[in-house]
């Protein structure tokens, strides 16, 4: 029998409480804390109405 490790992967997924978006679910606290920086509600809110409306 194979001797195989069974590791935990901790997942990050940065939200905004204002909007409700979600951003990629990343392995590193550091990179959902840049998503989270970066974050513009309103260019996410106008990301989804062209994507609704297409």
């Amino acid at each position: 029998m194979a001797d195989i490790d069974i590791r935990e992967l901790r997942a990050y997924e940065p939200y905004c409480a204002d909007c409700g978006e979600s951003g990629p679910i990343e392995t590193s606290a550091f990179l959902a804390f840049a998503w989270e920086q970066s974050h513009d509600c309103e260019t996410a809110k106008a990301a989804n109405e062209l994507s609704a409306a297409s």
